[in-house]
């Protein structure tokens, strides 16, 4: 398991309001299921998987477009 830090998931936030995607915009980009997004954009999770942080990790340093 995978530690969230604060800044991650602001991060994700941040990228995700200013292109104005919705979780399930955000899942299909991603991989990431919806579910899973949203728990860890309102905060409701600290820990993720590894790939689940891989792949979010990716498409915030714009690997995934």
């Amino acid at each position: 398991m995978k530690s969230l830090s604060k800044t991650f998931v602001d991060a994700l936030i941040i990228k995700q309001a200013r292109n104005r995607l919705t979780f399930k915009e955000l899942s299909k980009i991603t991989g990431v299921n919806n579910i899973t997004l949203s728990r860890i954009i309102n905060k409701k999770t600290t820990v993720s998987r590894e790939s689940t942080f891989d792949k979010l990790n990716d498409w915030l340093l714009g690997e995934i477009e």
